[in-house]
C-alpha cells in the first residue's frame, strides 16, 4: 500500500510540475513569444508592401536608377558596384554599417561580417533584412536584393503559420491547465486505506502491555523484595561500577544509578515505575540522566502513540540494562526495613 501511495504521489507530483509548466506558459512564455512574432510579422507585412509598391527603384549617390529600363539597370547595377568598391564606404563598413543608398523603397547598406569574413548587405524599412553582396558583380547583386525581397515574403508566411500553431497550442494549455489529476480517487482512497491501517496500529500500540508484563517480571526476579514489599529501599554495589539504588514509594519503583558530582546527588540514569500488581505491569513514567541534562515524563493517563512509543523504546533500554546489572554481578549493602545484615548477590 506504501509504495502504491508513494507511486501515486511521484506520478502527482509530475502532474503537478506540468500544471506549474503550463500555467508558466499561459502567463509568461508564450505570450512573450506571440507578442514578439505578432511585431516582427508586422514589421515584415509593412515592408513587404514597401518593396512591392516601389518596384524597381534603386537610390545610389542620390540617383534614381529604374530597374525595368534595362539601359538604367545596367547603369544601376554598375554604380552599385563602385559602391560597394568605395575605398571610403569599405573602409567605414569594417567597423559598423554604411548607407549607400536605396532599393525598392528601403535603406540600402553595407557592412563586413568578420565572423564569416563576408560582405553583407542589408535591406531595411520596418526591420532589418539581411543578405549576401558579392562586390564584384554587377547585375548580380539586383538579383541578391530581390531574392531577399522574396524571403520576406517566406518569412511572413512561415510567421503566420507559426502564430497560428502557438495560438493553438495556447487555447490547448489553457484547456489541459484545468484538467484534475486523473488519479486523485485513487490516491485518496489508498491515503484513506492506509490512514485505517495506521489507526489498527496505534490501537493496537496503545493497547499491547506485553513489554510492561515482562518488565514486571524481571523486576519482580531480581528485586524481589522490593516488590513484595519486604523492604522499600535497598543499595546495591560492583565494583567498577556506580552504585544501584532501589526504592518502593506506594506504587512507584525507582531504579537508579547514582553518583555525586561537586557535592550533589547525579543520576546516570533513574527510571520511576508505576507498578500494577493486579495487571502484572510496570510502566516508566519518568527518566532521568543528569550527566546529559536529559528528563522525560510520560502521561501513562492519557497516552498518545508518541508516548507509548517512547515508553517502549525505554522498555527495550531497560530490558538491556536488567541485563547489564546482571552481568555486573551487583550486590546489597543491606539498608532495608527487615534482614538490614543480609547481603547477597542478584540471582536469576
Amino acid at each position: 500500500m506504501q509504495c502504491k501511495i508513494k507511486d501515486l504521489k511521484m506520478e502527482k507530483s509530475r502532474y503537478s510540475e506540468k500544471i506549474y509548466e503550463l500555467q508558466d506558459n499561459i502567463r509568461v512564455k508564450y505570450p512573450t513569444q506571440i507578442k514578439l512574432l505578432e511585431t516582427n510579422l508586422e514589421r515584415s507585412r509593412a515592408d513587404l508592401e514597401t518593396a512591392n509598391n516601389n518596384q524597381g527603384f534603386l537610390i545610389i549617390g542620390g540617383r534614381t536608377y529604374d530597374m525595368n529600363d534595362p539601359e538604367s539597370r545596367k547603369a544601376g547595377a554598375e554604380a552599385l558596384r563602385a559602391a560597394l568598391n568605395d575605398p571610403k564606404n569599405t573602409s567605414a563598413a569594417i567597423s559598423r554599417q554604411v548607407k549607400i543608398g536605396e532599393y525598392r523603397g528601403m535603406k540600402l547598406s553595407m557592412l563586413f561580417d568578420d565572423l564569416t569574413k563576408l560582405w553583407k548587405g542589408c535591406l531595411e524599412g520596418q526591420k532589418p533584412h539581411y543578405f549576401d553582396w558579392n562586390i564584384f558583380t554587377d547585375h548580380g547583386n539586383i538579383t541578391r536584393m530581390d531574392n531577399c525581397i522574396k524571403h520576406i515574403s517566406e518569412e511572413v508566411k512561415q510567421s503566420e503559420d507559426k502564430l497560428e500553431t502557438l495560438n493553438a497550442e495556447l487555447a490547448q494549455m489553457r484547456t489541459d491547465v484545468e484538467k484534475p489529476f486523473a488519479r486523485a480517487d485513487e490516491l485518496r482512497m489508498a491515503e484513506a486505506e492506509l490512514d485505517e491501517v495506521h489507526i489498527e496500529l496505534t490501537k493496537f500500540t496503545l493497547t499491547n502491555d506485553s513489554m510492561n508484563k515482562e518488565t514486571f517480571e524481571r523486576l519482580t526476579d531480581m528485586f524481589t523484595d522490593i516488590l513484595t514489599g519486604d523492604t522499600t529501599y535497598k543499595k546495591y554495589t560492583a565494583e567498577g561500577f556506580e552504585p544501584l539504588v532501589a526504592e518502593m514509594e506506594g506504587d512507584i519503583l525507582t531504579l537508579a544509578h547514582t553518583y555525586v558530582q561537586n557535592g550533589d546527588l547525579m543520576w546516570d540514569p533513574r527510571i520511576d515505575f508505576k507498578v500494577d500488581y493486579e495487571n502484572k505491569k510496570a510502566t516508566p513514567i519518568n527518566y532521568e540522566n543528569s550527566g546529559t541534562g536529559c528528563y522525560e515524563e510520560y502521561d501513562i493517563e492519557n497516552l498518545t502513540p508518541e508516548t507509548a512509543e517512547k515508553i517502549n523504546d525505554l522498555l527495550d533500554f531497560v530490558d538491556t540494562w536488567l541485563d547489564n546489572i546482571e552481568a555486573q554481578g551487583y550486590c546489597t549493602e543491606g539498608i532495608g526495613i527487615r534482614d538490614q545484615e543480609k547481603s547477597h548477590a542478584i540471582a536469576i
